[in-house]
């Protein structure tokens, strides 16, 4: 990794400690050491906490101001690295906090330290030993954002600030130094991790991103273990071995293919940020312990994220051979950089033709829930029950009033389980509550794998 120069525009007062002054620490002829993914102060102290405040002021300044071009100047390079460009970066946020949207307003709360940011796009991008700076953002006008009351979310956005290893360039210092600078990691309302804010007016933006569908991860279900013979053969069907995940994980780094969560797909399809060549979601549904157990650790070695949809009346469940994640386990996933979405209250009650009443029961009561768990806005919804039809773009009158109830419970897009070999998956800006996935079967051979992954 290289070590980045000091951007000009950034304040001296920044540079929080130097390897040395003047003459001092390594000139330009010699090797600039290599720095760890993860990124650790070297010193920390009451000193710092002003500093931290200073560039949070000026961080959430430029972007009240739009001016997202001087808040580039402000990012570590692993902040910068989960965007495409800066010009893409810098697109996407224009377009996202526009009209109602528009930021009009900051405060910030006091600096809080020891925190912690995860990218949630790449595990391995992880700061410790940070600092977090609440942010209450004020909008043009709250109440026409969509979905209904999205302008809360953004009150418990954080930008997190840590030291952070560079390059002191020579004109700096006379021969330059290696240092340390306080820079910005998580931008907090400005990441692309950010609550989705559905558009003014529509877009057209679609995409055809594989959206893989798991459940159970772990060694094959033991009939003596379960009661019945449809439960046995229910998990059976549902359960792929944790070799087979490993290979397909592998299939997919192996080819390029890059993880993405479903926030950044729908930074896409509602603003139009790039995505990369090859890409890939990989969910998990119902909240089974042995996804936290065999699969989170496969995907962590790989480098990838997975979004996560427990069904929250089963938390902390024990049903015969059936186990599933605690509320801690849930926590932990969030905070590494995992994805938790809903999956409504239990997955054998479909949410098809329910009343209002029924419908917050199952699914917004159970956001809430999840949202208290994972300190995180819950935007999306995996259906209970199986899509009723053959294509994931054919709905009729009740799916149509479901979709209707959804947006006021603060859900920005639906994903469907319908795939059938052969039929084309595809994801697009007009119709979030139709997202497709393909379900991942036990004993598949990694020629069918390959096929399926094309089929788009």
């Amino acid at each position: 990794m290289t070590i980045p120069k000091v951007p000009s525009v950034l304040p001296v007062l920044l540079i929080a400690v130097l390897m040395g002054a003047g003459h001092a620490g390594p000139t330009r002829s010699r090797p600039v050491p290599e720095v760890s993914p993860v990124i650790s102060p070297a010193s920390s102290g009451t000193s710092d906490l002003g500093m931290v405040h200073v560039l949070a002021a000026t961080f959430m300044t430029q972007f009240r101001r739009a001016d997202y071009a001087a808040q580039w100047q402000e990012l570590a390079p692993v902040a910068q690295n989960q965007w495409p460009s800066q010009q893409s970066g810098d697109q996407m946020l224009a377009a996202k906090f526009t009209g109602a949207a528009t930021v009009s307003s900051f405060t910030l709360g006091a600096v809080r330290s020891g925190a912690r940011w995860t990218s949630p796009e790449d595990p391995d991008a992880s700061v410790t030993g940070a600092y977090a700076v609440p942010v209450e953002l004020g909008f043009a006008d709250p109440g026409a954002m969509q979905p209904v009351e999205v302008s809360t979310d953004y009150q418990a956005a954080r930008p997190v600030i840590a030291r952070t290893q560079i390059w002191v360039a020579p004109q700096t210092l006379r021969d330059g130094a290696v240092g340390w600078a306080l820079l910005v990691v998580g931008e907090g309302p400005a990441s692309l991790d950010a609550p989705i804010i559905n558009p003014a007016s529509p877009t057209t933006y679609a995409a055809s991103v594989p959206i893989l569908m798991y459940h159970l991860v772990g060694p094959p279900p033991v009939r003596n273990d379960h009661t019945s013979e449809y439960s046995y053969h229910l998990d059976y069907e549902l359960t792929v071995p944790p070799a087979q995940f490993q290979a397909e994980v592998s299939y997919l780094v192996e080819r390029g293919y890059a993880s993405i969560s479903l926030t950044r797909l729908f930074d896409h399809l509602d603003y139009g940020l790039p995505l990369p060549a090859e890409t890939v979601v990989l969910t998990f549904d119902d909240g089974f312990i042995n996804e936290y157990q065999d699969a989170v650790p496969v995907l962590k070695a790989a480098g990838y994220t997975g979004v996560f949809f427990p069904c929250s009346g089963l938390i902390g469940v024990t049903n015969g051979a059936e186990q599933y994640m605690t509320s801690g386990d849930l926590a932990t996933l969030s905070s590494e950089g995992f994805q938790v979405k809903d999956h409504t209250s239990n997955d054998a009650t479909s949410l098809w033709g329910r009343s209002p009443a029924e419908i917050d029961r199952l699914a917004g009561s159970t956001a809430s829930l999840l949202e208290a768990i994972t300190n995180a806005p819950i935007q999306f919804i995996a259906y209970s029950g199986l899509w009723p039809y053959k294509s994931g773009t054919q709905v009729g009158p009740g799916e149509t009033e479901l979709f209707s109830e959804l947006g006021p419970l603060g859900y920005v897009g639906g994903l469907e389980d319908d795939w059938l070999p052969g039929a084309p998956w595809h994801e697009s800006a007009t119709q979030p509550w139709e997202l497709p996935r393909i379900r991942a079967y036990p004993g598949e051979q990694a020629n069918v794998f390959a096929a399926v992954l094309q089929e788009g």
